[in-house]
């Protein structure tokens, strides 16, 4: 029988059995904060024992921190004795501390692997049940207890009995708007909060390993919310690139020979699980909770339920009390006060991309709170470097400063008692962002959209997708028309080679046929067509477009306003250019061309219809007569024109079908 992947990193960290015991498991890292380590750095200090690899051991501050003026003094008392008690016993042990403020600050299950501190086929623990956060990696990660944190100060391992074992399988493409939180919260609400109790569990599928690993990191950070110690992921070349080049990761060569072994941390084809559970992406949509732990889920369109699956009616009650809530009410519409976009489940740059993406070009609701916290201080530099905050900002948002913020109530971001807080955290437990505050988790694009209306909003009403088409859908157009009746008009007449230096695609309208458009001396040329006359629709003489291959001139069109070009015959590479870039090049005979030619130049008004449904085009002239003939367009350009695709946008469409391949091809 072969090997799951647990397997095989649980037995290469295996010092011995103890009979009729647990196993003696080696770790690999030792992550560490304030709030479970100072009574550990206690108990060893009691036994006279020193921290026996504080190499393998990495510090941060970060659920006690503010995340207001962190270069001031923090206010509250016992939350400053912890900080102050973290950064004295790192000292005093050489331990590698990040304290607020530094550029490698930030919460631990963030800045871990940022850092590059977390690699692969590692046994990785901390005094917190998310470090499950780090089996993206491809590791045995864990979170232990303060008495374990003190073991593994002691002796750099665990006395632990191996756990059982879980499949789960996620196989197709994502829908767009949604995301790595609605999938792991889709999970949870079909297996509930004890589905895996105490197994580890290992995220397969075509689904997983097209995520990027922010995204894994969300799905594994939150495996302990359906009772399982931790969930991992294989690691594969996503996993490589995000590691390489991090400050703790090895370098040069010694990086090549590590990914050489960690191609190998996969489970065999016959390895055996105790538990196997298969779902399909298709049936994901964004998913939000409506009651008092990460269970009780539903699509955001759906109306909350009668029952939750592993909840008994008395505590489902309870939860919906709580919640002020009942069975049957549609969560659409429901009323937020405040919003929280953070946490080690959504605070990494990823999540922020995500939330910028759909405030973008809108404005903060009334009467919302917001907090957006970075998850780092690297996420918190990322945020303003790829122009991030100037969007967040100006969508009437303000970003705070790094820390675990409103995902507990430990610091000073809490929420008031009877206050709904939409959340990208982990937890919706009874008082666990305030006391009397209710939770709803959520993932970064319904929690922006939420933002936008003040109410719970299905977030693909944002979402610009690839599988929606980034071009304009051409049906049917009806306008006036533009005509240039030049024979032979090359690409560098549309568009000058010298006005080609640009990294853009859509800054082209003012240069096209510059040379014939405009006079030596700049000014408009009076006699040209273009100054003469306006339309979505370009008339031309025969061979239209010869010469360069460059897209550029198909652009500059397209980018100038005309959805269609009309002539005799199309230079080849011109006509694939164009129908790659929404514009439909329009193939008639010559003698209608020359008739289309000859009716708009007796009235510049005449109306042109060009229709894909049909492919024809038509006009009346003078005399209301009617002139119509048919084009050709291929079935596929014409579904993408129809559709408004382009050849990237259908092949994501399709990409359960390459993801299908890949998975065979293995």
């Amino acid at each position: 029988m072969g090997k799951t992947l647990f397997d095989k990193i649980w037995e290469a960290h295996v010092i011995k059995e103890i009979e009729n015991g647990p196993s003696l498991l080696y770790i690999d890292r030792h992550l560490i904060h304030e709030v479970t380590s100072p009574q550990a750095f206690l108990a060893i200090k009691e036994k006279g024992l020193r921290v026996r690899r504080p190499d393998m051991t990495f510090a941060t501050c970060d659920h006690n921190t503010p995340t207001l003026h962190q270069e001031l003094p923090i206010e509250e008392p016992s939350s400053a004795k912890a900080v102050a008690q973290l950064a004295a016993n790192t000292k005093e042990f050489g331990i590698k501390y990040f304290p607020l403020g530094d550029p490698g600050n930030g919460i631990v299950h963030v800045c871990g692997p940022e850092r590059g501190v977390v690699l692969c086929g590692q046994t990785v623990v901390c005094g917190d049940s998310h470090t499950a956060t780090h089996g993206a990696f491809g590791n045995i990660a864990f979170g232990i207890g303060t008495s374990e944190v003190a073991m593994v100060f002691a002796s750099q391992s665990l006395l632990q009995n191996k756990p059982g074992q879980t499949k789960i399988e996620v196989n197709g493409r994502l829908a767009p708007g949604v995301c790595a939180k609605d999938v792991i919260l889709y999970i949870i609400s079909k297996l509930g909060t004890s589905g895996c109790n105490g197994t580890f569990v290992e995220y397969c599928g075509s689904t997983f390993r097209a995520m990027s690993m922010e995204e894994r990191m969300t799905v594994c950070n939150m495996s302990i919310e359906m009772g399982a110690r931790g969930g991992l992921i294989a690691p594969d070349q996503t996993t490589f690139n995000y590691i390489k080049g991090r400050p703790y990761a090895p370098a040069g060569e010694a990086f090549d020979k590590a990914v050489e072994e960690w191609k190998r941390l996969k489970s065999d084809e016959d390895a055996h699980y105790d538990y196997t559970f298969s779902f399909n992406a298709s049936d994901i949509e964004p998913m939000v909770t409506y009651g008092t732990n990460p269970g009780m889920g539903c699509p955001v369109t759906a109306t909350i339920p009668e029952s939750a699956v592993g909840c008994d009616a008395a505590n489902f009650s309870k939860a919906l009390n709580y919640m002020a809530f009942a069975p049957g009410e549609p969560m659409l519409g429901k009323k937020i006060d405040y919003i929280f976009l953070g946490s080690c489940t959504n605070g990494r740059i990823e999540d922020f991309r995500a939330f910028a993406s759909v405030v973008k070009g809108h404005k903060k609701a009334e009467g919302i709170t917001a907090w957006l916290v970075p998850g780092s201080k690297e996420v918190e530099r990322k945020i303003e470097e790829e122009g991030l905050g100037e969007i967040i900002r100006e969508a009437g948002f303000e970003i705070r400063q790094p820390g675990c913020s409103a995902c507990l109530a430990m610091n000073a971001d809490k929420v008031p008692a009877g206050k709904y807080c939409l959340s990208t955290s982990n937890r919706n437990f009874e008082g666990r962002q305030g006391t009397g505050a209710r939770t709803i988790l959520a993932g970064p694009l319904a929690v922006a959209a939420a933002g936008i209306r003040g109410v719970i909003t299905d977030p693909r009403e944002f979402v610009k997708s690839a599988v929606a088409g980034s071009k304009e859908k051409f049906i049917s157009l009806t306008s006036t028309a533009v005509v240039i009746p030049v024979n032979n008009i090359d690409t560098d007449q549309i568009i000058p080679a010298r006005f080609l230096k640009t990294t853009s695609r859509d800054s082209f309208a003012g240069k096209l046929f510059n040379d014939l458009r405009y006079k030596a001396d700049g000014e408009p040329n009076p006699d040209f067509e273009l100054n003469r006359m306006q339309g979505k629709i370009l008339v031309a003489g025969r061979n239209f477009g010869c010469g360069s291959s460059r897209e550029h001139a198909a652009w500059a069109l397209y980018d100038y306003g005309f959805r269609a070009v009309v002539s005799s015959s199309f230079a080849d590479i011109f006509r694939n250019n164009a129908l790659n870039n929404g514009l439909v090049p329009v193939t008639v005979s010559q003698e209608y061309l020359d008739a289309l030619t000859a009716a708009i130049g007796k009235d510049k008004e005449t109306k042109i219809t060009v229709s894909l449904e049909e492919c024809t085009i038509s006009y009346k002239d003078g005399c209301g007569t009617l002139h119509s003939a048919s084009f050709e367009i291929g079935p596929y350009k014409r579904e993408c024109l129809m559709k408004g695709y382009d050849d990237i946008d259908y092949l994501v469409a399709g990409m359960d079908d390459i993801l299908d391949f890949e998975e065979k091809r293995k």
